[in-house]
């Protein structure tokens, strides 16, 4: 099944635009905040976490410790 390059870049513009949400809703949360989401693996609202969580959550791990979580 071809998918045209339109659909694609479409896709990638709709991964982008999810990740810059989940950036910005990040961007406040302190270190314990954001050590607590990574261990329990869990939104702030206890929620498990989604694929754009978790990766705005890494990059702002990296922000805050210089570090990938463990």
């Amino acid at each position: 099944m071809n998918i045209s390059v339109a659909a694609q870049w479409a896709a990638l513009d709709d991964h982008f635009r999810e990740h810059a949400k989940q950036i910005q809703r990040f961007r406040h949360m302190g270190r314990t905040a954001v050590r607590q989401m990574w261990n329990s693996q869990t939104n702030e609202d206890g929620n498990r976490l989604s694929q754009h969580e978790r990766d705005a959550l890494i990059e702002r791990h990296c922000e805050l410790f210089g570090t990938w979580p463990m």
